[in-house]
Parts: C-alpha cells; structure tokens; sequence
C-alpha cells in the first residue's frame, strides 16, 4: 500500500542526519564510504522498519539548513525508496525536490520522471512513467501526486494494462485516481483508444485494478439481427455485497427501441434468490411493451422446512421468437410458475406446491393445455427396520383448474409393505402396496362425479453384482450387472376417470423398471410383466474412473395390457421396446454415448440418440450427434471449438433437420486473443418461430474485451457454453 508521510519534523531528522555529516556550514564534503547514517525518526505509524536510511556521493548544507545531496541519491522511508541524481531540501518550506532519472518506488506502486517533490503534502512527480506492482496497469502522466494513504492521483494520464511495448488499448484522461486498497480506479473525462483510435468518450468511468469482483462497465456486444435491426448493449455490474450483486444491461435496439435487462443476484445462510427481467417499452415493431420476468429462489426455515420459488412470465407469446437466442427458447411451450414449500425428515416428507403454468403457443387448444395444481399437498412417510421389513406412505390431495374441460380434486392414498434383503453384491426387494384414488370433479365426462379407484400393486425387484480384475497387473476391473424386476397390477377400468396429468414417459431405463408405465395417477397400468436388465462396467481398479458402461434392458408381456389414456392404442405386443446404453471413455479424450429403442416386433427404432465427442480442454472440444425419434424428430449436429494458431479460436455449430430438410440453427465465429484484449464475432442464422418454415433470423455479433476494463464474465461466454458441449473459457 502508499502511505506516506505527512509530519514536518520527519524532514527535519532527515537534515539532521545530514548536518552532521559535515564539520561546519557552508562546507562540502563526500559521503563517508562506510554505511549511510542511520537516524530514528518519531514514532510515526507509516514508519515501519523504524529508520531513515540516506545516502549520496556529495552533501552540501548551507548555514541557513537549506541542504543538498548530489550523485545517485537515495532515500529510504518506512519500505519507500527514492532515488535521484539531485536533491534538495528547503528549510523554509521544509520540502524535498528530486530532479535527474527520478525514482519512486513503494510495495505497490513505482514511478520514474524527471522531478518530483516530497513533503507534507506527499509526493509529486512530474512528466512521468508508472507502474502498478501488485496489479496489471501501468501508463504515463504529466503529473503522478500520493497525498493520501493507498491513493495515486494522475492528471493528463495515458493508462493501459497491456505489457511493456505493446499498448493496445489506452484510456486517456483528464484525470484518474487509483485506490490501491479498494483495488478500483476512476476516471474524468475518458476516452478509450483501441489501436490509436478512439471508439467511445466516457465522461466517468470506473474500472478494477484485480481480477476480483469489482463494480464497473462490463463487455460491450455490438450486433444485428434480421428481427430487431442493429444492437448495442452496455453491461454494468455492482458488486453490492460479498453476497450480494446486480447487472444491468441497456440494449439498444435500432428497429425496436431501447431496452433495459437487469439481474440482482443474493446467497445468505438461509437461502439464495436471482431475478432477473427484460423489459422494452414501446417496441416500435409490434407497439406494445416487451418483457420477460424470472425468479428463482430458495429459503431455508430450520428443522428440514425449506421453500422454492420458480416462475416465469413473458409480455407475450411471440417473444422468444424475437429475443430468443437459441431454437430451444423459440420453441419454449409453457412457462412455469412453481411454489414449494416442504420439509424432508427421517420418516416423514410434507410438501405443499402451487403449480401453474403460462401457454405460449397460440394455435394449442385449450383441452391440450396443462392443468393448474392449486394446491398439492402432499405427506410421505417411509420407516424401515433393521431386520429389512419395512413399510411406507404416500398420499397427495390435489385441485386441479383449468379454463375448459373437466376440473376436481384428486384424493389419493397408499400404503405398502416391503422386505429389503441386501448383501454384498447381492439384494432382493419384494413390495406389495395398496393405491385408492378418489375424485370430485366439476363438468365430470360421466355422470359419476365422485369416481375412485382401487387396486393391488406388487413388485419383485433383485440385482447381482459381478466383478473381476482383468488387463495387465490386474489395474482394470470389469462388472457384470444383472436385474430382475417383476411387477403384477390387476386390471382396473379407469376410462371413467379424469386425465390431469397422466402421460406415456419416454422410453429409458427409470420407466423400464417402474411399477407404472404411465407417468402421474390417472391412470396405473395392469401389468404382468417381469423386466430383465444387464449392465457391464470397465474401470480403473485403483480409482474407480470408468472407461466403459453399456446397458440392455427389455420388459416381456405375459399378459395384454388393457388400460390405456383417451386416443392411445392399446399394445399388443408380447415384448416391450429393447432399450441399451453405451458410454464409452475408453480411449485418450474421446467420448461415445448411444442410447437406442429398438421395436423387435416390427424390426425398426422407435428412438435414438448418438453423441461422439472429443475433449482435450475446455476451448479444445468437438461435438457430432443424431437425434432420432419416430414419427417427429430426425437432426444431425456437429459443433465444435477449436484454437488455431497462438492468438485464434474458431467456434461453430450446425444442427440440421433431415426432417424438414433444413438446418434449424447454424453458427460460426472466430476469436483473437492478445494480451490485453480480445475480440469474439459471432454469425449466426436459426429458425425463430415453431413454424420452421417461418422467416428465419440471421444475425451478427461481436465483442471487444479490453482486459483490465471488467473482471465478471460474458455474454458471449454464456452463448457459447450453452450451445456447444464442453465448451468452457480459457
């Protein structure tokens, strides 16, 4: 830190010290050769090596105390050192001045000039050059002044934190003050001068002087979109608290106006909370104003009660086909708006949700619109003894609303039995529970408006674990994982009851071994069915790390399912879908993922997904994938981000819909990074509308990074992140 001293009798020791180096006023002599003379000066506080070292080839004290050193003085206060060719000292001012190849230099910062003066005032320097020691800055100014603890003053000032030789970027000031402290600089009257031309005039700026969280102006993004014509966004980030902070983001939109995203951001020990808004007023496109609000949150009450917050709302439903940033947003459904409240103990979990959710799809009827759950209460209960009988609880009263069709409550209760035997590499867990679902709707399908159900459910679930070192010196272990898993529920006719939330779950391996083959309560599946299933694994033996898993797993009917959901087909088949896994990491950085749903009965794939990728480094990634799914979805996508050469990156992505015969979303960018700065450009063109064969949008983007103007993340960043996997900022 600078701290120097301001006490007038600090500079009389220093006269002192060299008066009585000489014999009589008004006489010259040398410096003895021996070690400079070594004075205690009052106990000051900045003082902190106790001592006031000085030394020069020649003094010079005149009767009247005006006294000066010549040839390669030096002078050392308190861990500051001073050097110079010529010093001099008033009596009268009681004021040093430094002239010829000035140095200064304390623990944080060191400045060189051609004169300087030192007195109670602190320390000036003119026509100088100065260097930040414990941060990235360094520049020139006609007048560098310390007349405060951790503070340097700089008038008419040329700062930059490229290396020595290479500046880049500058800011030219009136004025900057560094606060060696706080770790923070401001600026007066500033321009910002990349390659020696100037792109933007600040009259107040504030810049960090670390790598800490600093309030300050973030990486501006320049850009043009199809949609909203050219834009221009500014972040600004405020470090409120160490737990605590906002950005705000004004975006300037040539076609459609100025907008304003914010996000505030809060983690204390009894919970965390982000809101985050977008808003435009006055879109001069569609004449109305434009926004989207999120806020997610979560509270921790003490004894297991916690509450969660997650809700969303947009202006209108055709927003994220002109803010949305990626085809997943633009063809965003439902948003959600999700209260919980709840507790998890031991034995019991009570819950309590308020669900509701805002359609964004003009052309979904309203009977296909999700229910609202208000409320849905909950209270599960689960003891387990040591012998490995156990029993369990559950029970969920909910109200489900909507604005057409069928409404109620949904009542439901089961308890159930179950005995877990487990012993190393072996367990069996049978479980025989009861389900009474009961209801009381309003505009009931029936007559009956107070249908229930009841029935049976029993399961036999059992798994061995296998396993043997195999490979040179035994460092591979190899597994072998059967299962066995069977399940009866009589059948019961539940075409009488409500469809609130019941639906057909993709296949995967949880819904191959569930008990129910619908998702929700609605509707339980008869089932008489026993599902096998086989995993292998590779690992290293001494660490665990895995090089390969691969799965298979199918569900054989012994009998034909009857229930079904309004519209469903029922099936016929005596064998479910057979479903298998491959993740493999077997070789260097590459990865394989396969996950396939292969109909036996008519010879064909229901679903697929292929992911092949390469990952050397966080900026050294490259992704191929196919996803396929029957009847609606077919895509091929390759992404990747890739250095090339010591300054250059190259980013892209492709995802093309063999479908529709057309890409769905296609990107390219390139960026430079140099030392102190760098520059990211983006291009990109996607389908912004569910419609694929809707307008598409095309747009640009590009960033300039001046390091050492923020220290908190970018947008850009998170683009990247999002859209191409594994990709991390170097």
């Amino acid at each position: 830190m600078i701290a120097l001293p301001h006490h007038r009798l600090r500079l009389k020791f220093l006269l002192l010290s060299l008066a009585c180096a000489a014999a009589a006023r008004g006489q010259e002599l040398p410096c003895p050769a021996a070690t400079p003379a070594d004075i205690p000066p009052p106990p000051l506080p900045s003082i902190t090596d106790g001592k006031i070292h000085t030394s020069s080839c020649y003094i010079n004290v005149a009767a009247n105390g005006d006294t000066e050193l010549n040839g390669d003085v030096t002078i050392s206060i308190g861990g500051r050192q001073m050097r110079c060719d010529r010093l001099t000292y008033n009596a009268l001012t009681q004021e040093l001045k430094l002239s010829g190849a000035v140095r200064y230099e304390d623990q944080s910062l060191r400045v060189t000039g051609k004169a300087g003066s030192y007195g109670d005032a602190g320390a000036v320097f003119t026509d100088a050059q100065f260097e930040l020691l414990q941060h990235p800055g360094r520049g020139e100014a006609a007048i560098v002044s310390t007349s405060q603890p951790n503070i340097v003053v700089l008038d008419r000032v040329t700062y930059t934190t490229c290396p020595k030789g290479q500046a880049d970027w500058e800011l030219r000031a009136r004025r900057i003050t560094l606060n060696t402290r706080t770790k923070r600089g401001v600026g007066q009257s500033t321009r910002v001068v990349f390659k020696g031309v100037p792109i933007l005039y600040l009259p107040w700026i504030s810049f960090p002087l670390s790598s800490d969280r600093q309030t300050g102006l973030l990486f501006p993004t320049l850009g043009s979109s199809s949609r909203s014509g050219a834009t221009l966004s500014i972040p600004y980030y405020w470090n409120i608290a160490p737990n605590q902070d906002a950005t705000l983001t004004p975006t300037f939109y040539s076609r459609r106006g100025v907008g304003l995203g914010s996000e505030y951001r809060l983690l204390t020990n009894s919970g965390n909370a982000m809101l985050r808004d977008d808003y435009l007023q006055g879109d001069r496109v569609t004449d109305g104003n434009r926004n989207w609000l999120r806020v997610n949150a979560t509270s921790y009450f003490g004894n297991g009660w916690r509450a969660q917050l997650n809700a969303q709302d947009v202006s209108d439903t055709h927003y994220f086909e002109d803010f949305g940033d990626s085809p997943q947003a633009t063809s965003t459904t439902f948003l959600p708006r999700d209260l919980r409240v709840g507790t998890r103990g031991d034995i019991w979990q009570l819950g309590a949700q308020l669900l509701k959710f805002q359609t964004l799809d003009d052309q979904l009827a309203a009977a296909d619109q999700p229910y609202a759950e208000l409320p849905r209460l909950t209270a599960n209960a689960r003891w387990q003894g040591s012998s490995g009988l156990g029993s369990a609880l559950e029970t969920e009263l909910t109200d489900f609303r909507r604005e057409s069709g069928t409404t109620g409550w949904r009542g439901r209760v089961q308890p159930g039995l179950s005995f877990d035997y487990t012993r190393p590499g072996f367990y069996l867990r049978p479980r025989a529970s009861w389900d009474f679902t009961a209801y009381r709707l309003d505009d009931a399908p029936t007559a009956d408006a107070t249908p229930s159900r009841s029935l049976p459910i029993l399961s036999f679930d059992s798994a061995v674990l296998l396993e043997r070192n195999a490979g040179r010196g035994d460092t591979r272990l190899v597994t072998l994982e059967p299962r066995i898993n069977y399940v009866y529920i009589p059948y019961r006719d539940q075409s009488m009851l409500p469809v609130f939330d019941s639906g057909v779950p993709d296949p995967n391996f949880v819904s191959l071994f569930r008990a129910n083959r619908y998702s929700g309560f609605d509707r339980i599946g008869d089932a008489n069915n026993l599902t096998l299933g086989v995993t292998t694994r590779m690992l290293q033996a001494n660490t665990g790390q895995q090089f390969l898993s691969a799965t298979l797993g199918q569900t054989l009917h012994f009998s034909q399912p009857r229930v079904t959901l309004p519209g469903e087909t029922a099936d016929t088949r005596r064998r479910s879908d057979l479903l298998a896994n491959i993740d493999l990491t077997a070789y260097r950085n590459w990865n394989l993922h396969y996950d396939v749903a292969w109909d036996p009965a008519n010879s064909h794939t229901e679903k697929s997904l292929l992911g092949l990728q390469y990952l050397a480094s966080g900026n050294q990634v490259v992704n191929l994938g196919y996803r396929y799914t029957r009847g609606s979805v077919e895509q091929g996508e390759a992404s990747a981000a890739w250095p090339v050469g010591r300054h250059w990156d190259l980013y892209g992505r492709r995802v093309y819909s063999f479908r529709d015969r057309q890409p769905i979303e296609t990107f390219a960018g390139l960026q430079y990074r140099a030392a102190c700065w760098g520059m990211r450009l983006l291009i990109r063109d996607a389908v912004s509308s569910r419609d694929v064969n809707a307008p598409r949008d095309t747009g640009w983007y590009l960033q300039l990074e001046l390091k050492g103007l923020s220290s908190v993340g970018s947008g850009a960043d998170s683009f990247l992140q999002g859209s191409i996997q594994g990709y991390s900022p170097q």
